[in-house]
């Protein structure tokens, strides 16, 4: 029984420790606290920005507009023993162009792997008496398409598979665990030199369904739903290059407002700095670019203050470009 009680108060703690503050404690909450140490460095301000391998996590319709293929692998160390994790691919796909015929369709797609998780949680029961260590993973694979039917505009799908796990807590330490699927559909726009503009609708569908017969006897079946995100942002970057704005709107029906906004001013040959604010959190990060083997390899760091946290978060990115 009191492992019954365990799995509640697990799932509502894990749920918490990686929302927002404020109107947090949402499912899915790890998919809402932003990857790579580029898009943080700005406020988490990318749906209007394609940026290599995460693009198709903000808005998959950003993906016919990269110029290069990337991988991007990128660590974020939380407060709390909390980790994030992503790795992702994404490539354009540009068909040869036929001067005799229509101008042909450009496409692009990516595949992402986000993970979370919580280590050494101090389970004790009702009375205070220690039970245990126990852990928890959260997982999302995202395959993402777009096309863009006219040069200057373009939308895109995510299809995601959600995964959530808490080892040992089930009958004979069984792992107890939830899966479920969703969608995200973006759009994206280029309509002056400089001016981007972005809209995407995050979770569509997007729930874990539990299933308890491995906690209690007689056990139920449970469905968390995903808050669902909308998201609408604008980027310039001047003719000069040097100077990048870009502002990002969220707003949910079951969570208040947020806004997200980012500056960054690059130099070709020395790396970018980036500074931002992520709704109440101010972030700033570094970028370098360096020759490796032959071809273009990018890291990135972030710093996002605490806030609510004890500590501030740091997120470190590397990006091989080919």
């Amino acid at each position: 029984m009191r492992k019954s009680w365990l799995v509640v108060l697990s799932a509502v703690m894990i749920s918490t420790a990686f929302a927002e503050t404020g109107d947090g404690g949402y499912a899915g909450a790890f998919l809402r606290m932003g990857v790579g140490a580029r898009a943080k460095a700005m406020g988490d301000a990318l749906t209007a920005l394609p940026s290599g391998a995460a693009s198709g996590i903000y808005n998959p319709a950003l993906l016919p507009h990269l110029k290069n293929r990337e991988v991007q692998v990128s660590f974020a160390f939380l407060p709390l023993d909390r980790n994030l994790d992503f790795v992702g691919y994404a490539q354009p796909l540009h068909a040869e162009s036929d001067s005799s015929s229509e101008r042909p369709i450009s496409a692009g797609f990516a595949l992402a792997w986000i993970h979370a998780g919580v280590d050494e949680i101090d389970g004790r029961d009702f009375s205070g008496n220690r039970i245990g260590t126990f852990s928890n993973s959260e997982h999302a694979f995202v395959l993402s398409f777009a096309i863009n039917p006219l040069p200057w505009v373009s939308v895109g799908l995510n299809g995601k598979v959600v995964y959530n796990r808490f080892p040992h807590l089930g009958r004979d330490d069984e792992a107890v665990s939830a899966q479920g699927f969703g969608l995200d559909i973006g759009a994206f726009a280029n309509p002056l030199p400089g001016l981007m503009v972005g809209a995407v609708l995050h979770d569509n569908l997007s729930k874990y369904t539990w299933n308890t017969d491995k906690v209690w006897d007689k056990g139920t079946s449970t469905i968390d739903e995903f808050p669902k995100i909308s998201r609408f942002a604008v980027a310039y970057r001047i003719p000069q290059q040097w100077l990048l704005l870009a502002l990002d709107v969220e707003d949910s029906q079951l969570q208040n407002p947020r806004y997200h906004g980012g500056i960054e001013l690059s130099a070709k040959e020395l790396g970018a700095l980036r500074m931002g604010l992520d709704d109440d959190k101010l972030t700033f990060g570094l970028g370098f670019q360096v020759d490796l083997f032959g071809k273009q390899t990018r890291l990135d760091y972030a710093f996002v203050a605490g806030g609510a946290a004890p500590h501030a978060d740091h997120i470190f990115s590397w990006a091989f470009v080919f």
